[in-house]
């Protein structure tokens, strides 16, 4: 159940973060409190009970310090999480760098990050912001992008994720 940073903290007897934690607690709700209207947690207060189950799992069976519970219990109460048949959604926001090639290697790197790769300019995520909204009509602009995830809450992940092509 251990993330990439977690696996490789505790390879090293480096105790785990909160973060650590709140990847390894994302990650248990994808199969204990699914976030679909067709799920047994379609209830947006049935979803938040669920989730406060899961953390208070991670307390007792996994470990985790209870001073990072306060962000997973407000991750899940700001979450679309059975509000979707209410019409409210997340609207995910990209700013890119430019990604400028080089004319004799063919390669790619950022304006914002020299040593990272690219082949286009989406490829070169400068910043990623999230709000919950309740007008998806509002979300259309070029680099906006809706239900990316029921909640807003930063996402967890072995290599890091190449943001969606707009």
């Amino acid at each position: 159940m251990l993330g990439f940073a977690a696996a490789a903290r505790a390879q090293t007897g480096e105790p785990l973060t909160c973060e650590d934690y709140r990847c390894m607690f994302q990650e248990s709700l994808q199969t204990d409190c699914q976030c679909t209207d067709q799920s047994d947690h379609a209830n947006h207060g049935r979803y938040v009970s669920c989730v406060a189950h899961a953390i208070k799992d991670l307390v007792d069976k996994e470990g985790m310090p209870v001073n990072c519970k306060g962000k997973l219990q407000r991750c899940a109460a700001r979450s679309v999480c059975g509000k979707q048949n209410r019409d409210f959604h997340t609207c995910t926001t990209f700013e890119y760098g430019t990604c400028t090639i080089d004319s004799l290697t063919g390669l790619g790197a950022c304006s914002n990050d020299p040593l990272h790769p690219c082949l286009v300019d989406t490829d070169c995520v400068i910043s990623e912001k999230c709000k919950i909204t309740r007008h998806p009509e509002n979300c259309t602009g070029e680099a906006q992008f809706l239900d990316l995830a029921p909640t807003c809450c930063s996402t967890c992940a072995v290599e890091p994720a190449a943001p969606p092509v707009p």
